[in-house]
């Protein structure tokens, strides 16, 4: 889980290469065919909204290993998919330039899609550290799309459920989890919100989010 191995998509391992799943995406506006492929693919996504806004998917109708339905899925929008760990993906520009209007270089460096990554990486471990240490909240037993506006300060301020889980109690302990979070680092210049994050279910042979918390929890050690 860590946040600093940021992979392109495409460059995983022979296991994870080797998995082959059948997707049925028709071409649609991004932000569904992103819920989609996290819930076919069973991995976590995190983007930036506004990055979605206005841009169709690529169609995705095959058995496709999961990277390369993500390519073929984000083929011509000027985005790409990086790994963040083996279950996790974030989204972002292609090049500084993909995401955003023409500006100044230095306004350019600020959307700088490597230190997105990074950014959202740290996030995406945040929350799930979170979420693994909630009984109610581990994730891998289900279904939420919800989107997230982080402060300056690096708080959670904002929360909107794109989609529910069919539990109120879960729902209500998602976006109560999140509006108490603090990020470990504040967000970068150039990240516009806010960030929507999708968790789908896995099978339990697959379900390793929490592997990590619970090492800690057993010997006692503290992060």
């Amino acid at each position: 889980m860590g946040a600093g191995t940021d992979v392109a998509v495409g460059q995983e391992g022979p296991g994870a290469s080797a998995t082959r799943i059948t997707f049925d995406i028709p071409s649609q506006p991004l932000t569904s065919a992103l819920e989609s492929y996290g819930a076919t693919s069973k991995r976590e996504v995190l983007y930036d909204a506004r990055l979605a806004t206005g841009r169709l998917s690529g169609e995705v109708r095959g058995v496709f290993a999961p990277s390369e339905a993500l390519q073929i899925l984000l083929d011509g929008t000027g985005l790409v998919g990086r790994l963040t760990s083996e279950n996790a993906v974030v989204i972002v520009p292609s090049s500084p330039a993909a995401g955003q209007r023409t500006t100044p270089d230095a306004e350019a460096l600020k959307g700088d899609p490597v230190i997105r990554a990074r950014y959202y990486a740290v996030v995406q471990e945040r929350v799930r550290d979170a979420f693994c240490r909630d009984t109610v909240l581990r994730p891998g037993r289900y279904r939420i799309a919800v989107q997230f506006w982080i402060a300056p300060t690096g708080t959670v301020q904002q929360t909107r459920l794109l989609s529910k889980t069919g539990d109120g109690r879960v729902d209500s302990a998602i976006e109560t989890t999140l509006r108490r979070l603090r990020m470990k680092e504040v967000p970068p210049p150039g990240i516009s919100q806010p960030l929507t994050m999708v968790v789908a279910p896995r099978p339990s042979e697959q379900a390793q989010d929490c592997a990590g918390i619970d090492a800690i929890r057993t010997s006692g050690q503290a992060n």
